[in-house]
This record gives C-alpha cells, structure tokens and sequence, in this order.
C-alpha cells in the first residue's frame, strides 16, 4: 500500500514510518520541513482547506493521522491541529478517493471533562465518524503509550530513578500504559485485513495500575531498590498544576492535571482482538539495553 503518515516526524509518526516500511509499504512522510526524498511539507497550522490537500493524496491508499500536541500555544494552536486541518484532510481524503484513513486520538476523550485536550480531539473523531461509508477508518484511543524515545516514557524513567518520589496524592491515579510496538501492530493488523471494518478501538496495555504501581515497577525493572513515596496534598498539586499553566515547557499543568486525576483505563477487548493477542504489560516494558 502508498501510505501517507501526518506527524511522520513525532514519537509515534518515526515508529509508524520504520514498522510500516518493514512491512513492505510506501510510505510518505508528511512533515512540516522535508528531509528524506519524497517527504511531503506540510503546514499543519495553516492548511485547513480541503483543496490544499487534494494534489497531495494521489496515489495514496491511506492516510495515517498521528499529528496532536498535549498543550495549546501560539507556536502549536490547539484548534488548528486537532479538529480543523484533520477535518479537512478527512474530506480531502473522501473527495480523492482514499480508501482508508487510521487517526491516533486519545483515550478519555469522551469523558466530559472540559479541557480543550479533550474537546478539540471529539471533535476531530466526529468528522471522521461522518465520512461516507466508502472510506474505511480505525480510529485509536491510546491510554499512555509507552516507547524508548517517547518524552512521558523518558520522564517515567527519569523519575522512577529517584530514591525518593513526590508523588500527587501518593500515586494513586490510574494508567493502563500500552506500548508503542502493539499500536504498530495494530494499525498493521488492520491495514493487511483486507475486510476490517470501521473501528474506534480503546488502545490500552494488558493491565491497570496507578502512577505509583507504574513508577514503581519501572523502578524494579532499572534494577533499583523500593523507593520512598511522599504523598503531596491535592491542594499542593492544583497550585503546582496552576503554576505550570505559565510554563510551556512544563508537562503538569491545570488540564493535564484535570485529566490525570480522572484516570486513564478502558476495556481492552477490543485492542486484543485488533492485535490478535494481549497487549504487552507495563511490568515488562523496559529491555535490558533500555538499563
């Protein structure tokens, strides 16, 4: 298949890039500035007009949307990258004939809590839901998605080092990290079924456990001893949260922090039966050569 990859150049773009090309497709990048032959240059800002994208999609068979930023700003504007440039390559796709499209989104999107993060992603799953029936489309909700490279993972391991861990209410916010191999293998799986349906499928690991169950097998799988916890009161984590509402740069911030107490797990029925498999678990992430 001639695949085109939105987001080639981010976390899960690089991995859906090498593991496809593995599998013997073509696949194109789409990336804001072009470095292999063949990359497609792209203003994810700017080109929310369907007929930008139409000369773009000839040839292609699918289009793999794995473009999403966690924070709003000026320089990653939240509305432009999530429900209004996907929107118009969703009816771009449909007007050129695309047979399927898979979009990464992300778990706890139809939750209700009102954060941009959320909302703008609903959005972005509702156009695609309202495509004809002729273009086929998997759409994933990846709870925290776990790979060497990635930035949480790196941050993960950064902290489950620490001896001593400050943990936002103790830790007991619940994740089901899934690792980055298995959303490769599903969007995979899918591609080379030739009758898979349209899905919206829960994309979530093996197990359920809470941020400190999380650190702490991390933590093991380094080859460190238990760790001390020190539980930080919610109202010390709101006032953290709200001061990093004021740094870009800082990963904790009013609605990472809404959404992290919400928690982060789903029913992974459906991810087992896309992968042919169980998901792998977060007690066995971490290889060898990661230590």
């Amino acid at each position: 298949m001639k695949i085109l990859i939105c987001g080639a150049s981010g976390f899960v773009g690089k991995h859906l890039v090498q593991d496809l090309r593995s599998a013997g497709h073509i696949v194109i990048r789409g990336v804001r500035t072009p470095k292999e032959e063949g990359d497609i240059a792209i203003d994810y800002i700017n080109d929310t007009d369907a007929a930008i994208w139409i000369p773009r999609l000839q040839g292609i068979e699918v289009v793999i949307n794995a473009v999403g930023v966690l924070r709003d700003s000026s320089a990653n504007p939240m509305q432009r990258l999530h429900p209004d440039t996907p929107l118009a390559l969703f009816t771009a796709c449909a007007e050129a004939g695309v047979a399927r499209i898979v979009h990464i989104s992300a778990l706890g999107v139809d939750s209700g809590i009102p954060v941009p993060y959320f909302s703008t992603r609903l959005a972005t799953e509702a156009g695609l839901q309202a495509l004809p029936s002729s273009v086929r489309t998997l759409c994933l909700r990846p709870s925290v998605i776990y790979g060497e490279d990635g930035a949480s993972a790196k941050m993960f391991r950064q902290m489950a080092h620490l001896p001593v861990q400050f943990l936002p209410m103790g830790g007991v916010q619940t994740l089901q990290p899934v690792h980055i191999d298995d959303i490769c293998a599903a969007i995979s799986n899918w591609l080379a079924d030739p009758d898979a349906q349209t899905s919206l499928v829960a994309a979530v690991g093996a197990e359920a456990t809470t941020m400190r169950g999380m650190l702490d097998s991390y933590r093991a799988q380094l080859g460190h001893s238990a760790a001390i916890h020190i539980s930080m009161p919610r109202l010390l984590a709101r006032i953290a949260a709200w001061t990093g509402d004021f740094i870009p740069s800082a990963p904790l911030c009013s609605d990472t922090y809404a959404m992290l107490e919400a928690g982060n797990t789903a029913d992974s029925t459906g991810f087992v039966a896309l992968l042919g498999r169980m998901p792998r678990a977060y007690t066995s992430f971490i290889a060898t050569d990661d230590i």
